[in-house]
């Protein structure tokens, strides 16, 4: 530290100002170095980054209005939409995908919950996907030390972009055995009443599971592909913070028989409880931006219920796979950056 004296006064004080010369801190050469980072400023928007927290926060919540509706819509989670606005926000890498992440449980738990309650989704199936997803989100944190999480996403972004058009090549099966008894094959035949609410729709879906197959363990064995794509997503999520949904959703949309509205309200269910899980860990390692999740979050769970319940089994299908298509490329495009 360098003192300068500027002269004295006529009452005999002596004025000093001090110039500090010393060398910043650790910390502070940290914080700078981030800041003026090229990829955050190259990503960053001057406008924004000039606006004010009014048009911030407008901005913010026009964007998870936008990726709830798509989430609702395609199946995925959002984050398509929501990492670049966060980009657009300045943020760094750590703190896009952490508020990215808790945006996406919104916008999934939303729109879920209303194909849940038009009986539409397979619960059991992302019930299965979902849990073992989350157990194994660990094992993607300890894999990310160890591997290149850029990598991953590059591969991951090549596969879907090249998977995309499966989506509209989809045949159904349903469609081949239309009129034929759908429990003909059933190990136990019963009939329930209709039901009445969502508990009642989740309920008779597991018991249904059970009479098809004679048995829980039979039903959770007949469910060997969701264990094992829940294990992928569940180290896809961990390794990289997100993608779950998309993965989900392609897989879906590509290598089974359901119908698409089904794929979309099954997909979203199914990443729940991994991006709860990812959420967790991000909360905990303070990478999540808690104004601009909560910004997020709430626009995106309102715009994903209200779409999902009733905007989304209104469309036909043949748009809702272009919508598959677009979203998937789009994804894939995303990751490759």
């Amino acid at each position: 530290m360098m003192m300068i004296d500027l002269g004295a006064r006529p009452h005999g004080r002596v004025t000093r100002a001090r110039v500090s010369l010393a060398a910043p801190t650790r910390a502070k050469t940290r914080r700078l170095a981030r800041s003026s980072s090229p990829d955050r400023l190259a990503m960053a928007s001057p406008y924004l980054s000039r606006a004010s927290s009014l048009v911030r926060g407008a901005f913010t919540v026009a964007s998870g209005g936008f990726a709830g509706s798509v989430s609702a819509v395609t199946g995925l989670g959002g984050a398509v939409v929501f990492i670049p606005a966060l980009s657009k926000l300045g943020y760094e890498a750590r703190h896009i995908v952490g508020t990215a992440v808790v945006a996406v449980t919104g916008a999934t738990a939303a729109g879920s919950f209303a194909y849940a309650q038009n009986g539409v989704s397979d619960v059991p199936a992302a019930v299965t996907v979902g849990c073992v997803g989350a157990a194994c989100t660990p094992i993607g944190q300890l894999m990310a030390k160890r591997l290149s999480g850029k990598t991953l996403r590059k591969m991951l972004g090549g596969a879907l972009i090249l998977c995309s058009p499966s989506a509209m090549l989809k045949k159904h099966r349903q469609d081949a055995d239309e009129g034929r008894d759908a429990k003909a094959d059933w190990k136990i035949k019963r009939e329930r009443p209709p039901p009445t609410n969502t508990y009642e729709v989740v309920r008779n879906q597991f018991l249904d599971r059970h009479d098809k197959y004679g048995g829980w363990i039979e039903a959770l064995s007949a469910e060997r592909e969701m264990l094992a794509l829940g294990v992928a997503c569940g180290v896809l999520q961990g390794t990289v913070g997100v993608g779950g949904g998309v993965l989900v959703s392609a897989y879906l949309t590509g290598m089974t028989d359901m119908e698409v509205h089904r794929i979309c309200g099954t997909a979203l269910l199914a990443t729940v409880l991994t991006n709860v899980a990812v959420s967790t860990a991000h909360f905990r390692n303070g990478n999540v931006k808690s104004k601009s999740a909560a910004l997020l979050a709430g626009s995106a769970m309102a715009c994903s219920y209200l779409v999902a319940k009733n905007i989304s089994l209104q469309l036909r299908e043949e748009h809702v796979k272009q919508f598959i298509v677009v979203a998937l490329i789009s994804s894939g495009v995303s990751m490759l950056k």
